[in-house]
């Protein structure tokens, strides 16, 4: 078979979740991470994907996975909020709950780090900089506080802090995409050639070699960090399917 675009499946995978075609869909996501590993958007889909079907430990490992990429998505964060109490795990349930209160209703302002969340919607990003800072000096363990600290010391132009604060969480997540692309840009900007931005930029390709996630991020992508999206890998055989789940009918189900 000839090679296909890897963002053309992709979306297929997010067809096949979304009309519960899960035994297509995870023999797809299958086949994906099969040639891409460390592929961000589809640990998220099988993740989500398999809550609604009902594999919920599954669930847990595969957004546990897809949250040390990119600890900043609060629909990851209630998912596994939800999986996590299913299975009786109470401190990890509780801590998704924290996170996804803070990310999916940032304006409560319940925390320094919800106040940060939400000045950093608004792009107050002095006002983001100085909650994120609070907060992430009472919880270090919070990287979603992180990664907005660094986000504010970006917009604010504060390259060699951002960087300084893009490593320190790359030393706690490597594969922290947001802390590699941003790592990258600050590099660029600094005119850094002490940072091993090669390594940065050959794992943020592993993990979103479409730059999906990075055009997002920045409102200028360099040529760099938004490529074209040639991203190709084997077209995958549509007749294949995964046999330890069935499709519609696992919907909901507590297997």
């Amino acid at each position: 078979m000839s090679d296909v675009l890897l963002i053309d499946l992709s979306r297929k995978l997010a067809d096949l979740f979304a009309e519960e075609q899960y035994a297509a869909g995870f023999a797809l996501g299958r086949h994906i991470l099969h040639h891409y590993p460390h592929h961000l958007p589809t640990y998220k889909q099988m993740g989500l994907a398999a809550l609604a079907a009902g594999l919920v430990a599954d669930s847990v490992d595969l957004l546990q996975r897809a949250l040390s990429v990119d600890p900043e998505d609060g629909e990851m964060w209630a998912a596994l909020h939800d999986a996590a109490t299913r299975l009786d795990l109470h401190p990890d349930a509780e801590v998704a709950g924290a996170y996804a209160l803070d990310l999916l209703q940032p304006e409560a302002g319940h925390t320094p780090i919800a106040r940060g969340h939400a000045a950093a919607r608004e792009k107050d990003w002095e006002r983001a900089y100085a909650a994120y800072r609070q907060g992430f000096l009472a919880h270090p363990e919070r990287m979603d506080a992180g990664l907005g600290l660094l986000t504010a010391l970006f917009r604010m132009e504060q390259w060699r802090l951002a960087l300084e604060t893009a490593q320190h969480i790359l030393e706690e997540l490597p594969y922290s995409l947001k802390a590699l692309w941003f790592a990258i840009r600050c590099c660029f900007e600094l005119d850094d050639e002490t940072t091993p931005v090669k390594k940065y930029l050959r794992i943020a390709y592993s993990i979103d070699p479409n730059s999906v996630y990075a055009c997002e991020w920045f409102d200028d992508p360099t040529e760099e960090t938004m490529p074209e999206p040639k991203a190709k890998i084997a077209a995958w055989d549509t007749s294949e399917r995964w046999g330890h789940v069935g499709d519609a009918a696992l919907a909901g189900s507590d297997a």
